[in-house]
C-alpha cells in the first residue's frame, strides 16, 4: 500500500513526529496518544526480555465485536497500519488477534497477512506475553494508514443497539451528540461502550476525540428493564470472555456476579451496594488489560444512576418492572381452573400437581416461576402477583 511505502521513506523518527503532530489517540478504551506509546516502547527497549511486537486486535473487553467491521471492510489498510507501527518501534514480530468465533475469517486472511509479515491468532490478547510491545486497535491502524496517505479524517465509528439488535457501523464526526445518533427514544438507560448512564445524562454526551468509546456500541435499555437484572446478564457474558489469569479480574467478576445474582433472587443484603462499589472500583486499576479494567463499569453505572432499584430489591423486596421473578408469586385460581392439564404438561420442574378434571395446584417450593404455564392456560386460571397493599391487588395473567 502507498501508506506503507510513504512511511518506509520517512524512517522511524519522522513517522513518530508526524503521528504526534496529527494528535492521533488510541481508539477503544485506551485513549493514549499513539506517538507517546511508541516513544515508551523505544525508551524501554533495553530492559525488555520479550521480542518487541506490534499487536493488533479489538479490546479484550469488546464482547459485541461491531468494530471488527473496520478490518473486514479494508484489511489492507489495517495491515498497512501494522507495518507502519512496526517501523516506528522497530518491531521483531507482528500479531493480529481475532475473536475465537472468527476462525473461518482468520483462515481467509492468513495469506494476505503472511505477505505483510503478520501472524494471525484467535482469542483475546495475552498482554503479558507481549509486554513491552505496541498494542493497537484496528481503528488506530486504519487511521495510521490514512495519515500516511494524507486522507485522514478525524472521526470514530459507532453502532446503535436497540432491542438486542446492533445496527450498522457508521462514521461519527467529533462533536456529535449521542442524542443525534440514537434519535427519539424512551430508553431509561444508555450504555456507551461499557459505561452506563441514565438516558438524560447519556443523550447530552458529545462524542469528542478523547471520548472512551469502548466497543463502539451505544446500547439502549427500555423503560421496562430491570437494571440489576441487566447487570447480572452483562457480568455473565464477561465471565465467559475473561481468561481468568488475573486475580482481580477473575475474583472480582465472580464476586460482582454472585452479588447481583443474589439480589435478583431476593437474597440481597444491605451491605451489597457498598461491596459492589469497593470491588468494582478496585478492578479498574488493578488489572493489566481492558477486560478487567472495564468489567465493573456497568455495575458502577447502575449504582450511580439507579440506586433506587437496589433499595427496591434489597429493602422493599420488589422489582419495580416485575422482571425478577423471585419477587413474584404464581398460583392457580380454583374458581377458574378446568383441570385440562396443559400447565402441568409444559412445566419444566414438574411443580404442578393435578389430573384431568381436577383443580391443579402449584408447588411453590419447586416452581422456578418461568411463566410457561401462564402462556398455555386458555382459561386464565394461572395468576402472577407480588406483595401488594390491601385494596390494590390486580390479577396478573
Amino acid at each position: 500500500m502507498k501508506a506503507y511505502e510513504n512511511a518506509k521513506a520517512m524512517g522511524a523518527e519522522q513517522i513518530i513526529e508526524k503521528i504526534a503532530a496529527d494528535g492521533l489517540l488510541e481508539f477503544g478504551v485506551d485513549r493514549t496518544p499513539v506517538a507517546d506509546k511508541w516513544k515508551m516502547v523505544n525508551a524501554e527497549r533495553a530492559i525488555q526480555t520479550n521480542p518487541i511486537r506490534v499487536v493488533a486486535g479489538l479490546n479484550n473487553a469488546d464482547i459485541n465485536g461491531a468494530l471488527l467491521a473496520t478490518l473486514k471492510e479494508n484489511p489492507d489498510k489495517v495491515l498497512a497500519g501494522m507495518q507502519i507501527a512496526a517501523l516506528a518501534v522497530d518491531a521483531d514480530e507482528m500479531y493480529l488477534f481475532l475473536p475465537e468465533r472468527e476462525e473461518e475469517y482468520a483462515k481467509e486472511l492468513e495469506e494476505k497477512a503472511s505477505a505483510c509479515g503478520v501472524q494471525i491468532k484467535t482469542g483475546i490478547v495475552n498482554v503479558r506475553e507481549s509486554r513491552g510491545g505496541a498494542f493497537h486497535h484496528f481503528l488506530t491502524l486504519a487511521a495510521l494508514a490514512d495519515i500516511m496517505e494524507g486522507t485522514y479524517e478525524p472521526c470514530t465509528y459507532m453502532a446503535v443497539c436497540k432491542d438486542g439488535e446492533t445496527g450498522a457501523l457508521t462514521k461519527v464526526s467529533y462533536g456529535t451528540k449521542v442524542a443525534e445518533l440514537v434519535g427519539e427514544t424512551d430508553a431509561k438507560a444508555i450504555a456507551i461502550g461499557t459505561k452506563l448512564y441514565d438516558a438524560a445524562t447519556a443523550l447530552d454526551i458529545v462524542i469528542e476525540k478523547d471520548t472512551q468509546i469502548g466497543n463502539g456500541v451505544i446500547t439502549l435499555y427500555g423503560p421496562d428493564c430491570c437494571m440489576i437484572h441487566e447487570a447480572e446478564q452483562v457480568l455473565t457474558v464477561e465471565r465467559k470472555q475473561s481468561c481468568g489469569k488475573c486475580t482481580f479480574c477473575r475474583e472480582g467478576l465472580i464476586q460482582l456476579h454472585t452479588m447481583e445474582k443474589e439480589i435478583t433472587l431476593g437474597q440481597g443484603k444491605k451491605d451489597f451496594p457498598d461491596m459492589l462499589a469497593e470491588i468494582g472500583e478496585a478492578m479498574t486499576f488493578s488489572t493489566p488489560c481492558t477486560m478487567g479494567q472495564t468489567a465493573s463499569d456497568f455495575v458502577l453505572g447502575t449504582l450511580k444512576y439507579f440506586e433506587s432499584e437496589y433499595t427496591d430489591h434489597i429493602k422493599k423486596k420488589k422489582c419495580a418492572n416485575n422482571v425478577c421473578s423471585a419477587f413474584m408469586s404464581i398460583y392457580i385460581d380454583p374458581n377458574e381452573c378446568q383441570g385440562c392439564g396443559e400447565c402441568a404438561d409444559v412445566c419444566p420442574k414438574d411443580a404442578i400437581e393435578g389430573k384431568d378434571g381436577y383443580i391443579h395446584m402449584i408447588d411453590e417450593f419447586e416452581c422456578d416461576k418461568c411463566g410457561k404455564c401462564l402462556e398455555v392456560c386458555e382459561n386464565d386460571a394461572i395468576i402472577q402477583t407480588r406483595l401488594t397493599k390491601v385494596g390494590k391487588f390486580k390479577k396478573r395473567r
